[in-house]
C-alpha cells in the first residue's frame, strides 16, 4: 500500500509536471510576441529580427530578507536587467526590472517537479529551483511571460558574493552615497564620494535593512546607479582592448552562471561595441504591502505593453 501510495504521488507529481510546462500567459493584452505584426491603438507593428537579447541576475543565495519555505532554497533574483541588442539599428537598450513585480512562476513540488504556478514576486522564480541552471531556466522563463512571450536568449546570473571581484576587476566603480554606511564601514558615510574596492561594492548594492529607508526600492535605485556606472566602465574598457572581455569572464566565472560561452560573449561585446546605448527603460506600477506582508509590485498594463513595443517592435 505504501508502494502504491508512492507511486501514486510521483505519477501525480508528473502529470502536473506536463500540464504545467510555462506559467499561465498575463491578463488579455493586446499584443503577444507571437504576433509578427500587431496593432495597437491604431498604430501597426512589425517584430524586430535577428536581436540578441540577455538576462543578468544578481543572486543573493542566501534568500534575502525571507525565510527558506517549502522548496525554496535557490537563492533569489535580487537584480534583474534585460539587455537587448539590436544589429539592425545598431543599439543597446535596457530594461531594470523590479525584483518585487508580481507575476505567475512556476514553482516545484517536494519532489523537484513542476507542480503548477504562483503569480509571486518575480526574485522567487530563482528561488524555486537548485540555484544553478534550472533556477536561471525558471527565472527567464517567468521575465519572458511577463514580457508578454519575448524570447530571452541568453542569461548570466552572478552571485553577490561575486560583486566585490568584478568591481575590482574593473578598478572600482565611483559613487555618491545618499544614505549612510558607516555603522558597516566608517569610510562609507552619507554625502561621501568615493571609489568602492573591496567588500565597499557589496555592501553598497546589498545592504538594505539598515540602510536609509530600509525597501527594496531604494535599495534597487542604488543598483542602479551602481550598474549605470558600471556600465560605462566596462563599454570604455571594451574600445580600449579586445581582450579584456575574456579576462573579466575568466575572473567572474566562480560566481557565476550563465548558458553563454565565453566566445560568445567576448564576440556580442566586441560587435556591439559601438552602438548607440539608449536610456534604460523601467516599467511602470505600484508598489504596495501584500497579505503576506511583504512588498509588491504591479506593473501598470500600459507602460508594459509600450515597453515591449518600444523594445521588440517597429512602426511599419
Amino acid at each position: 500500500m505504501v508502494l502504491l501510495l508512492l507511486v501514486g504521488v510521483y505519477l501525480g507529481a508528473q502529470w502536473l509536471e506536463d500540464s504545467n510546462a510555462k506559467p499561465e500567459p498575463r491578463g488579455d493584452y493586446q499584443l503577444r510576441y507571437e504576433d509578427e505584426q500587431v496593432t495597437v491603438n491604431g498604430v501597426k507593428y512589425r517584430q524586430k529580427k535577428n536581436l540578441t537579447t540577455i538576462l543578468f541576475m544578481g543572486i543573493d543565495r542566501e534568500n534575502g530578507d525571507r525565510e527558506a519555505v517549502g522548496n525554496i532554497f535557490g537563492g533569489q533574483a535580487d537584480f534583474l536587467r534585460l539587455v537587448v541588442i539590436d544589429p539592425a539599428e545598431k543599439t543597446v537598450s535596457q530594461l531594470q526590472i523590479d525584483r518585487d513585480t508580481m507575476t505567475p512562476i512556476t514553482v516545484l513540488s517536494v519532489l523537484g517537479n513542476r507542480s503548477g504556478t504562483r503569480t509571486l514576486q518575480l526574485c522567487l522564480s530563482h528561488a524555486y529551483g537548485d540555484g544553478k541552471e534550472q533556477s536561471c531556466e525558471l527565472t527567464v522563463q517567468a521575465v519572458s511571460n511577463l514580457l508578454l512571450n519575448v524570447p530571452i536568449n541568453q542569461y548570466f546570473a552572478l552571485n553577490m558574493d561575486g560583486i566585490s571581484t568584478l568591481n575590482d576587476a574593473v578598478g572600482g566603480i565611483t559613487v555618491t552615497l545618499e544614505d549612510d554606511f558607516s555603522h558597516i564601514d566608517p569610510a562609507m558615510t552619507q554625502g561621501t564620494t568615493l571609489t568602492l574596492v573591496g567588500d565597499q561594492a557589496e555592501t553598497y548594492v546589498r545592504s538594505r535593512m539598515s540602510v536609509g529607508v530600509g525597501t527594496n526600492e531604494a535599495r534597487m535605485l542604488r543598483q542602479q546607479q551602481y550598474v549605470n556606472q558600471m556600465t560605462d566602465v566596462l563599454h570604455q574598457k571594451v574600445l580600449d582592448s579586445n581582450e579584456f572581455v575574456g579576462e573579466l569572464f575568466d575572473t567572474v566565472s566562480p560566481y557565476l552562471v550563465t548558458n553563454c560561452s565565453r566566445a560568445q560573449i567576448i564576440n556580442e561585446a566586441w560587435a556591439s561595441r559601438n552602438y548607440e546605448r539608449n536610456p534604460v527603460y523601467s516599467l511602470n506600477g505600484e508598489h504596495r504591502i501584500g497579505q503576506d506582508g511583504y512588498m509588491e509590485f504591479h506593473v501598470d498594463e500600459e507602460s508594459l505593453e509600450q515597453t515591449v513595443l518600444n523594445l521588440f517592435y517597429q512602426k511599419m
